[in-house]
Order: C-alpha cells, then structure tokens, then sequence
C-alpha cells in the first residue's frame, strides 16, 4: 500500500504510536500517544488493513483501537482508552466485547466503599507504617457503564498524613474525590494505566488539593490497584 506508506511517512506517523483511529463527518482521525492527530479522507477499512494484524481492533464502523491500550470495556460495549477517550463498540455485538474484556483481564471485580483488601495484602503493606516518606495503595473503580474513573485508598502509610494533610483514618477507604473535592482529574488516566496495565509512572506536577508539587511514583502491587510514593518538592 505505496499510498497509505507516504501518507504515515509524510505526517510522521509511526504505527506504533497510535491509540486509535475513528471518523469524524467526513474524516477519518488517527490520534497517537503524543495526543498528536492526523486526518484524511482515507477510508477507515484501508487504515486497518495496513496497521499490524491484531495490534488493532475495529470495534465499530467508525473506530479502530489499540488493543494494548484498552483500559476498560463495560458490559454495554464502552471502551475506555489510555487518554481517556470513549468509543461505543457495535451493540449487536455485546458478546464479543465482553469476551475481549476477559481476554485483556478487565473483569475485575467492583468493590464497595466500605469493602477492604484481603488480610494478607494489608499485613504485607504494614511494614510501611513508619516509613518517612509517603505511600499508599488505590483501588481503581468503573462507573456501570464503563465511564468516570475514580479511585479508593486501600492503604496509607503514617506519612501520608503529613503529605496530605489529612489524617488517615480519614482517607482509608475512601474516593480520593470525596476526600478532595477538588482533586485534578489529570491523575487518573496514569494511574488507571499502572492499575490495569501493570505498567510503570513517574509523575510530576502540581497537586492543587494540597498546594503542592509532587513527583508520584507508581507501580502494580497486584491487578487492579495502583501503588504510590509521594515525595513533595
């Protein structure tokens, strides 16, 4: 496909970097990790037919996605990217969502505010008590329909207090959203990618809740939850 090869080269679009492609009116847009977009009047079919087989998933007349890069699928066929962008999948096709979401393993089980981790996971994380820097472990939690991220705290250490300036009984398993009303959203995508994807973040921005800048390392302590070390400037 000598067209559709001039076309990536020109705009200097590398296969690998696409989350997604999808139609809008006319066009068709293909949207990279850099949040970077291309669109074109390419037919969307030919697009698929060139990207790398089974890197790609066409969940819709008018979407393509990087299978990797999926971070939840809803029972309804909501799929939630690593950006945060939905798409609706086919809705005569619900099986087939669903059977994609336990292949990518997203069938994790939703917890209630008031449940905890088992036993063992807390016992693990208590020898962190003491620890003079901050970290705690969140759980990741969907809405039904596979849409607003949010996030519990499952774990936090004594520091975690001096960080946040709230004690820690009263964020223990709690949203990070009641507990901060005006908690950024821009965390989320990040940590849903640790919590989903057991991938590897280092954060650092500004933390309006607390009026600080923090740099946040996270990482997977098990499926579904996102473990973080603060550490202030």
């Amino acid at each position: 496909m000598p067209d559709l090869e001039r076309y990536f080269k020109r705009h200097h679009i590398d296969t690998e970097d696409i989350l997604y492609i999808y139609r809008l009116g006319r066009k068709t847009v293909i949207c990279c990790e850099d949040a970077e977009e291309a669109s074109s009047a390419i037919p969307i079919h030919e697009l698929l037919a060139y990207l790398p087989e089974g890197e790609f998933i066409s969940i819709s007349r008018s979407a393509i996605v990087r299978r990797d890069r999926i971070l939840n699928i809803s029972h309804d066929g909501v799929y939630t990217m690593a950006d945060g962008k939905t798409f609706q999948g086919r809705t005569r096709y619900l099986s087939t969502h669903r059977r994609l979401r336990r292949e990518l393993h997203l069938d994790i089980p939703p917890h209630r505010e008031d449940s905890v981790l088992p036993l063992g996971f807390l016992e693990k994380c208590s020898i962190l008590d003491d620890m003079p820097i901050a970290y705690c472990v969140i759980e990741l939690v969907f809405d039904d329909n596979g849409h607003g991220v949010d996030f519990i705290f499952r774990y936090c250490n004594k520091h975690m207090a001096v960080v946040e300036g709230i004690p820690v009984e009263e964020m223990l398993n709690r949203s990070f959203y009641d507990v901060f009303k005006n908690g950024d959203r821009k965390w989320v995508v990040s940590y849903a990618d640790v919590a989903l994807n057991g991938s590897q973040h280092t954060l650092l921005d500004y933390s309006p809740e607390i009026g600080k800048t923090l740099t946040i390392y996270c990482y997977q302590p098990q499926p579904g939850y996102c473990a973080c070390v603060l550490i202030p400037e």
